[in-house]
């Protein structure tokens, strides 16, 4: 017999199996609001990261000053200072390559890739101290270390937290070879007789930075997973499990941006329930809230990953196609009402069917700004009223069956 991706090879207690089900389906999920709030978050990281490493460089250059002084310019001049300045130089410029990156041309992977990066700049430094001729000071740093748990904070902005765990199990793998390559290359007990400043080394310390750096992960990782979670259902319509309005502006606004800078089109549907008031007369509220959840299940069958459907109150609806001129949304959304048409929706011994009015407007054609293509799109949800209802109204282009008597509904 083939097993399902999800059946467990050993018997397990009930409670166990459904949470390794749930663990395991996790790893592969990638849903569009955690595309998303990894892309903002990224976004933010970004941003911090590129401070961060601007405000070090300019700490490091104030001695700059004072080099009318000896001590001032021995210590300006000195190798640790200069190999300082180097890596401050380096990640800067990373840091703005990065940014360039992810503002203009951002990719899902990025935020795996630049962990990656946050974390190996970390290990860098520690690992420039093997080449002062000081180990201990790498094993040891009170400072450096400590940016692990920056780059592992950091990854918990991503709302996901699979880079979390990412993150720590990176920073504890390098900083182990960091200990193992300074216990296999150099006499740490004669290192500690030259210089005593950082203390001697001793693996039940290093085990302890270790466990605290993985404490670090857990934690981030659980705020991550709590943020998404709150992120989801705060952006989550309660009757129709669809997007609500702030969730659909946030996510609009996004997708215009996006538009504009890459070129590419943007279609923008607003979608009414025909007769609505009549349904929730002739049927009650109960049946009211079936057809709101039936069409919205039809919605959200029928949109692609890339879409965004959401409910923006009442029996009006919107869906956002990013990348799609408006003939092609209109020819999608005609095939979409006729699907709806086709529904019956059942309560108790009742059946009745649900039509809708659309309207469609495209950026740029139909305007420049979110609230003017959206503003388009609802004149034109209720031209199709008037034009008959259960009809689709393009800018120059009107879908569905013969024009029937006006209506206001």
């Amino acid at each position: 017999m083939t097993r399902s991706p999800d059946t467990l090879p050993i018997d397990l207690p009930r409670g166990w199996r459904l949470t390794l089900r749930r663990f395991r389906r996790s790893l592969r999920e990638r849903s569009r609001q955690v595309v998303e709030a990894g892309e903002s978050g990224e976004r933010l990281v970004a941003k911090v990261r590129l401070l961060s490493l601007a405000l070090l460089a300019l700490i490091q250059l104030t001695p700059l000053l004072e080099l009318d002084s000896v001590p001032a310019q021995v210590a300006f001049h000195s190798q640790e200072a200069v190999v300082g300045r180097c890596l401050t130089g380096s990640g800067l410029m990373v840091a703005i390559l990065l940014w360039l990156a992810i503002r203009y041309a951002y990719r899902p992977w990025m935020g795996l890739f630049s962990i990656f990066l946050d974390v190996t700049m970390v290990s860098a430094g520690l690992a420039v101290f093997f080449a002062l001729n000081r180990p201990l000071t790498a094993v040891n740093s009170r400072v450096v270390f400590e940016v692990y748990f920056l780059a592992i904070a950091s990854a918990g902005l991503r709302y996901d937290w699979r880079l979390c765990v990412a993150a720590t199990v990176l920073a504890v793998t390098e900083y182990l070879g960091i200990a193992l390559y300074a216990v296999n290359h150099w006499d740490l007990a004669a290192a500690f007789e030259a210089e005593s400043s950082y203390g001697a080394f001793g693996w039940s310390g290093q085990i302890g930075r270790m466990i605290v750096l993985i404490g670090a992960g857990v934690t981030g990782a659980a705020v991550a997973l709590r943020g998404h979670q709150w992120r989801h259902l705060s952006g989550k319509d309660a009757l129709t499990g669809l997007a609500n309005r702030a969730w659909f502006e946030e996510r609009l606004e996004e997708e215009m941006s996006r538009a504009r800078r890459g070129g590419q089109p943007l279609s923008l549907a607003v979608v009414d329930l025909d007769s609505f008031r009549e349904l929730n007369g002739a049927h009650g509220h109960a049946g009211g809230d079936l057809a709101l959840q039936t069409v919205a299940r039809r919605l959200r069958h029928s949109i692609r990953k890339s879409d965004l459907a959401a409910r923006l109150g009442g029996d009006e609806f919107v869906i956002v196609f990013p990348d799609t001129d408006v003939a092609q949304a209109v020819l999608r959304l005609d095939s979409l009402r006729q699907e709806v048409a086709g529904l019956r929706v059942q309560t108790g011994r009742t059946a009745f069917t649900v039509t809708m009015s659309v309207g469609v407007a495209s950026f740029p054609v139909d305007g420049s700004s979110t609230a003017e293509v959206l503003a388009a799109a609802d004149a034109r949800a209720f031209e199709a009223k008037h034009l008959g209802k259960n009809r689709v109204v393009g800018p120059q282009r009107v879908v569905g069956p013969p024009a029937l008597a006006a209506s206001d509904e």
